[in-house]
């Protein structure tokens, strides 16, 4: 083989390999692939000149060098539209683009296919009906029965809205192949075209609990935040609140009224009231694409990481001084709370210091720990470093979700006071309620991750099952005795520690296990409040995360949303 041929076939192997990796990049890393494709054009460019002879300049060789651009250039174009047109057809007809203020961006050509659909109905995992569809002037409209009962906007974020100027979100988005029974239901769609009838779509029955949501959005009381309620044994989501939040019928177009333009421009106007500057953005479902630094909660993390690295965490030989300085210059860290070392006693004990929430001890392990170990323990909980070209988490795709983060800036935690920060909750880490609820199920399930889930299964109109979901693992994130472990420094939160107030709230008799988590954000600003909770501790049923947005004390206002959580849910199920 010649050198030209070699060098041909090098660089159609190397193109063809970026066209490759790029064609199969998500939609939300369009740059990726079409930086892909350009880099794979002068590779192209090459073997086809290599291809070509070598013949002394002419008019000839111009006019050919000429066409091989313009044949470059076809090819480009062809593989831009065999993506877009072919391979991902369906993902870019049906993809919800989501905005920084929660606003989303569909394609309306599905919805308004869909007009003449009666929408699947919608019901909690008691068999409450939350959404349904009636035909109005040979339309079908979106209702919510739900508001006999409760307000259709503590539905909003997980339910979405379906309308016919904005698109579709939430469920209503994720799940329309099966709402509108082209999926699940393709022998009754073809029998409705050949002989008539009113199309039906298919039904869903959620994991969440219609009262324990209630009753979890009372406890949040209007404030700014989110409240997640997990089944630690299977991921099945009971409650998923979010506030301010959206009511699904100002969005929902009726068929029925006086004026279509007078409809048209309420619709719009609610619209705009919800993108407005001042609305706290209700599009944005704080549970699961809210980022937020966590506070003292990820203490949970630091801790299980000393345990399962025991030799070089050292859990049980540890103190709680006033302030400590983990790299010389850099300001000290201090604790939350002076004098803490009298409670924690000295030397301390893993248990004592988290239970009291020591930063300087949570500091220290970090550094015993170092980032390899840090970062290792992290990812099995999927709290990742910056992912290139992709911030949405993989392991849950019912709803908007967003990636969290172990740090923004590459190389963040080889600085020995970013790595202690982070130790104890600060640094740069950004992650989701929906995520420290997953940590803690985790916890409570033997160190077991499942993934969240919050649609059980999809029927027929006429009842008949089409698919139902199986719990899945996500990975064993620790050892059985290291989350049992675990169990027991939460428990000491709730009994003597800075978390008791949630065990005023929970029935009598229940053992609870948590951690409080104060974390600061913007600097002047009140901290936000967060809490996490197991219970009961013999056979956890319930895995609650809740955060206010600048709310306060973790200790005093998470604890006591968490503790009353906790009842409703033992009050509902």
């Amino acid at each position: 083989m010649n050198v030209r041929a070699l060098l041909r076939g090098v660089a159609l192997l190397l193109a063809a390999a970026l066209i490759v990796a790029g064609m199969f990049q998500p939609l939300e890393a369009e740059a990726y692939w079409l930086l892909a494709l350009w880099a794979a054009a002068p590779l192209f460019g090459a073997a086809a000149w290599l291809a070509v002879p070598p013949t002394a300049p002419s008019l000839a060789r111009n006019v050919a060098n000429v066409g091989l651009v313009i044949l470059v250039g076809f090819g480009l174009l062809s593989l831009q539209l065999l993506r877009q047109q072919v391979l991902r057809a369906d993902e870019i007809y049906y993809h919800v683009a989501i905005a920084a203020d929660g606003s989303t961006t569909s394609n309306v050509r599905p919805v308004l296919n869909s007009q003449r659909i009666l929408r699947g109905r919608m019901f909690d995992r008691k068999g409450t009906l939350l959404a349904d569809s009636q035909s109005v002037a040979g339309f079908a409209q979106r209702t919510y029965p739900i508001a006999e009962r409760y307000d259709p906007a503590l539905f909003g974020h997980v339910l979405g809205f379906f309308s016919t100027r904005y698109g579709q979100s939430g469920l209503e988005s994720f799940y329309n192949s099966y709402l509108t029974g082209e999926r699940g239901n393709e022998l009754e769609r073809l029998r409705e075209r050949l002989v008539g009838g009113t199309p039906r779509g298919n039904d869903l029955t959620l994991t969440l609990n219609a009262d324990l949501q209630a009753a979890a959005a009372g406890a949040l009381g209007g404030r700014a935040g989110s409240v997640v309620v997990l089944d630690p044994r299977t991921g099945a989501i009971l409650a998923l609140v979010s506030q301010p939040s959206f009511d699904p019928r100002g969005l929902t177009f009726n068929p029925a009224a006086a004026s279509w333009d007078a409809e048209n421009l309420r619709v719009g106007q609610y619209w705009e009231q919800l993108i407005a500057d001042g609305a706290q953005q209700p599009l944005i479902n704080r549970a699961t694409q809210g980022l937020y630094p966590p506070g003292s909660t990820f203490k949970s993390l630091t801790a299980i990481a000393v345990l399962e690295h025991a030799a070089v965490g050292q859990p049980e030989t540890i103190s709680c001084p006033e302030t400590y300085t983990p790299q010389p210059g850099a300001p000290p860290i201090v604790n939350a709370v002076p004098n803490l070392a009298g409670l924690t006693g000295e030397p301390a004990s893993l248990e004592r210091v988290f239970a009291y929430s020591c930063n300087t001890a949570f500091a220290q392990y970090a550094i015993r720990l170092g980032p390899e170990i840090f970062t290792e323990v992290a990812r099995r909980f999927d709290i990742l470093p910056p992912q290139r070209g992709n911030t949405n988490y993989d392991g849950f795709r019912e709803l908007p979700t967003a990636q969290s983060l172990l740090y923004v800036e590459p190389g963040f935690l080889n600085m020995p006071r970013a790595l202690a920060d982070t130790g104890y909750g600060q640094g740069q880490l950004l992650v989701t309620p929906l995520q420290m609820a997953m940590l803690t199920a985790a916890i409570a399930n033997e160190g077991v991750m499942m993934q969240p889930y919050v649609v059980q299964r999809v029927t027929r109109p006429d009842g008949g099952q089409i698919t139902s979901h199986v719990p899945r693992t996500i990975r064993r994130t620790m050892e059985a005795q290291t989350a049992r472990t675990m169990l027991q420094h939460m428990a000491a939160v709730a009994q003597y520690g800075f978390g008791s107030n949630v065990d005023n709230f929970t029935p009598p008799g229940v053992a609870v296990g948590g951690k409080s988590g104060t974390a600061e954000h913007v600097p002047g600003a009140r901290p936000h409040a967060w809490f996490i909770a197991v219970a009961p501790l013999d056979t956890p049923r319930f895995a609650v995360a809740v955060m206010v947005e600048s709310g306060g004390e973790g200790s005093s206002v998470g604890a006591e949303l968490a503790g009353r959580v906790l009842g409703a849910a033992f009050a509902t199920e």
